[in-house]
């Protein structure tokens, strides 16, 4: 209701104040009596003293904002006169009120498509408003990540629900990152947008980088931290140069700076030897060992290209011996990345079964001799320090059928059952608000306590013991599908699923560069006031 009020009074706010300057524009779109000339008699007599209607124009200024949604470079075309000439074709050759001038009518798109602005920002918020009101009693996910172009980064804040079998995404805000913005600040600036969008009681788990203060998160939901982000810092922090250096390991950095040299010093792509990889890591992963693994994977065709061009002490520096038992190491954490960022499937199930695949894999090499073994020594090291399994992820990785507790030892079975029941107990309070999820009336005993059974059935546990005894499945199942078609039966267990299994492991996405690039560019370009940025980058996100 708020949210329909507010768009009116903002669509409305032209006839309650003094004449602006955008007025006195909007008057030079009124057509005067078109000038009869050779070119435009006949239409000048069905056109004559008429104007274009209100609606048409506002079909009009539609249309310039999808232009512009689509390629935000189009801020500055669309006022170009090659578009013009465009524009004056189109509308000589079949406008249905005759040829006349375009700026005449129009006046300057950028200001006609500006204009309406605020009107297509309402309507397109007030849909998204409506679509995650859908999902209150279910809970949503949230992440706030920065993404860096060159000196300059950005803040996108994105909500994530499952709408039908899909995990729906909504880029909510966008902002530009000051370096005087503390954690506090950031958190401010996420819980005013979302206050917009949704019920401060909704059920929200975040996912931020380590630039943000999540102890201020942790206040209003749980909060993860990005899995590739954390998992490139365990990266970063074993091959940082200067603890190789302090820990005397010079030829772990001696071997990187080769490869270094190898796929850039003469200015050479990975494109030179072909990618890596089918699907790309996110854009938070900036790892140092790209270029190790580029040479690794692609070794035959360096040594020949380099051979071709003379350049062969370049290869005979190189410690492939080394190179081999790095890559051996590095390649399953890179591919881990890969597979948490999945953006087409829930990738938060997958969290503590990496977690413990790496476990075993740096602790099996520890026992190798050399400076492979002190490399996993600290990569375990850096793993329990970087990389927290937050209840969250326990809970998540049991709702996986196909995984369920089989990734994790016997011991720590119960302690992951005890997290699913304390979640299930701290949420169902929203979920009492909806009959068939509604728990049955406790009968009160002479002691005023319910039995110890019919306790653990309102906290779910014989609910959860039910679906761990029953087989996993073999396949890899569409987990949205699969809760679908059991949620009669697990009731409790289908609420949390839909909630948490849409909440990504990994909190940037392929669109936040090219996002980011374009807001950043106009910033720096003055094109629009931050404001009509944030506006518009929502339009471009949530409407096409």
């Amino acid at each position: 209701m708020a949210v329909h009020q507010q768009a009116d009074n903002e669509n409305n706010i032209a006839s309650s104040q003094p004449r602006s300057p955008l007025a006195v524009v909007e008057e030079k779109w009124k057509p005067q009596l078109q000038r009869n000339n050779a070119n435009n008699t006949s239409a000048s007599g069905s056109v004559g003293n008429s104007v274009i209607p209100e609606k048409e124009r506002q079909n009009i200024a539609e249309r310039l904002l999808r232009v512009m949604c689509t390629d935000l470079g189009a801020l500055s075309v669309v006022s170009g006169k090659e578009f013009i000439k465009l524009a004056q074709t189109l509308v000589d050759s079949g406008a249905r009120y005759g040829a006349f001038p375009v700026t005449e009518i129009l006046g300057n798109f950028n200001t006609l498509a500006l204009k309406h602005l605020p009107r297509m920002y309402n309507q397109v918020k007030v849909k998204v408003t409506c679509a995650l009101g859908s999902n209150a009693c279910l809970g949503i996910g949230v992440t706030c990540h920065s993404q860096s172009v060159g000196p300059d980064s950005c803040y996108i804040l994105t909500a994530y629900q499952v709408e039908g079998n899909h995990i729906k995404s909504y880029v909510l805000g966008i902002k530009g990152v000051d370096i005087r913005d503390n954690g506090d600040f950031i958190h401010h600036w996420v819980q005013n947008v979302l206050s917009e969008f949704v019920m401060s009681e909704i059920r929200t788990v975040y996912v931020t980088d380590c630039k943000v203060n999540s102890s201020a998160f942790s206040k209003a939901g749980m909060c993860l931290r990005c899995s590739a982000c954390a998992l490139n810092s365990v990266v970063q922090s074993v091959l940082n140069k200067r603890t190789l250096q302090a820990r005397n390991m010079h030829e772990v950095i001696e071997l990187l700076n080769v490869c270094e040299d190898l796929t850039g010093s003469t200015g050479l792509s990975k494109e030179t030897f072909g990618s890596l990889e089918e699907t790309s890591p996110p854009p938070c992963w900036n790892s140092v060992t790209d270029s190790l693994l580029l040479v690794h994977e692609r070794y035959e065709q360096i040594c020949e290209f380099y051979s071709r061009a003379k350049k062969m002490n370049l290869i005979q520096n190189l410690n492939k011996h080394l190179l081999s038992n790095l890559a051996a190491i590095l390649a399953p954490v890179k591919q881990a990345v890969i597979e948490l960022s999945n953006e087409s499937r829930p990738t938060l199930q997958l969290v503590l079964p990496t977690y413990v695949k790496l476990e075993k894999l740096f602790t099996s090499k520890a026992n190798d001799a050399g400076v492979v073994s002190k490399l996993c020594h600290l990569f375990l090291e850096a793993l329990k320090e970087n990389f927290k399994v937050h209840s969250a992820h326990k809970v998540a990785m049991i709702l996986d059928p196909q995984q369920k507790l089989r990734p994790v030892p016997p011991y720590q079975h119960e302690e992951i059952i005890g997290k699913v029941c304390e979640l299930i107990n701290d949420v169902k309070e929203s979920w009492a608000e909806e009959t068939e999820f509604e728990p049955s009336t406790k009968k009160p005993r002479a002691a005023g306590e319910a039995t110890g059974a019919q306790e653990e059935d309102w906290f779910g546990k014989n609910e959860v013991y039910d679906y761990l005894q029953e087989p996993l499945f073999q396949a890899t199942p569409d987990l949205f599908q699969y809760w679908s078609c059991v949620t009669q039966k697990h009731t409790k267990l289908a609420k949390l699923a839909f909630w948490l299994l849409a909440v990504p492991a990994v909190g940037a996405r392929s669109e936040c560069v090219n996002m980011c690039e374009q807001a950043l560019l106009i910033k720096r370009r003055r094109l629009l006031s931050p404001e009509d940025m944030n506006k518009l980058m929502f339009l471009k996100s949530n409407m096409l």
